[in-house]
Order: structure tokens, then C-alpha cells, then sequence
């Protein structure tokens, strides 16, 4: 009876590893795109706590002096040090919040800048390349046209030396 439950166990074994790999292979094809789409609301959502935190500093500096200064009224200034301690690190924390705001606001404007030049200087470089086509398409218009006046002439030149040849022969 063991031999023929290990036997069954060694069956199921079998039939559920390539399964089990299987299911490994699509968990981590959801988690690369769960990460892939995650990506940029997770950028989104720094951006924005950073935007709300620049716009919320300037309340929270005035919230600190405003509730130091009733302490320090209240306790007759015996702790206006710490209290100046923890105003100057709260108002430092808000000026750094507002000027990282300030540099990514100003970071962002100019990854734009960068890709819109870029984009123009693709636009003109192939502007550019199309008036050389051109260019060089008329430019190879205007040489055929030539060498066809050269032929001409050149036709017109034996047709002259001919009547001339023909003509001294009559005067002969």
C-alpha cells in the first residue's frame, strides 16, 4: 500500500511541475505588468504629494508660530528655546519642501523644452533631407536637359559641317 501511494505521490509530483512552472511564468508576466503600469501613478502621485506639501508648508510654519507663541505665553517663556528650536526646524523642513517643489516644477519644464527641440530639430532635419531630395531630383532634371541641348547641338553642328561640306562641293 506505501509503494503504491508513493507511486501516486510521484505522479501528481510530476503533473504539477510543469504547472507550477507555468503558473510561476504568469505571476511574474502580471507582476512585471503591474509594475509597468504602476510606474507612472506612482510618479503622478509623488509629483502631486510634493505639489499639496509646497502649497500646505507656508499654513504649517504659521500653525507652529502661532501654537509656540501660546505656549511660550502660557509657561511665561520658560521654554522659548526649544520652542525657537522646533519653529526654526519646522520652518527649515517647509522652506526645503518649497524649494524641492520649486526645482522639480522647474526640472519637469525643462525635460519639456528639451523634447519639444527635439522634436523641432527632427521636423527641420527632415525638412531639410526633403528639399535635398528635391534639390538634387531638379538638379538631375537640369543635367539631362543639358546634355539633351549638347546632343542637339551637336546634331545641328554636323548638319552645318555637312551643308557646309555640300556646298563647297558645288562650288567645285
Amino acid at each position: 500500500m506505501f509503494d503504491k501511494l508513493k507511486k501516486l505521490a510521484d505522479q501528481a509530483k510530476e503533473k504539477a511541475a510543469p504547472l507550477a512552472g507555468q503558473a510561476a511564468q504568469k505571476a511574474a508576466e502580471l507582476a512585471a505588468d503591474a509594475k509597468e503600469k504602476a510606474g507612472p501613478l506612482a510618479e503622478q502621485a509623488k509629483e502631486r504629494a510634493t505639489e499639496l506639501a509646497s502649497k500646505a508648508a507656508p499654513a504649517v510654519s504659521q500653525g507652529v508660530d502661532r501654537a509656540a507663541e501660546s505656549l511660550d505665553k502660557a509657561t511665561g517663556g520658560r521654554f522659548s528655546g526649544p520652542l525657537d528650536k522646533v519653529q526654526g526646524v519646522v520652518h527649515g523642513t517647509a522652506d526645503k519642501v518649497a524649494e524641492k517643489s520649486t526645482a522639480d516644477r522647474a526640472a519637469n519644464a525643462a525635460d519639456a523644452t528639451v523634447s519639444k527641440a527635439a522634436d523641432v530639430a527632427d521636423a527641420t532635419a527632415t525638412k531639410a533631407a526633403d528639399l535635398a531630395d528635391t534639390t538634387a531630383d531638379k538638379a538631375a532634371e537640369a543635367a539631362d536637359q543639358a546634355a539633351g541641348a549638347g546632343e542637339d547641338v551637336s546634331r545641328a553642328a554636323d548638319k552645318a559641317a555637312d551643308a557646309a561640306t555640300d556646298a563647297a562641293r558645288k562650288e567645285s
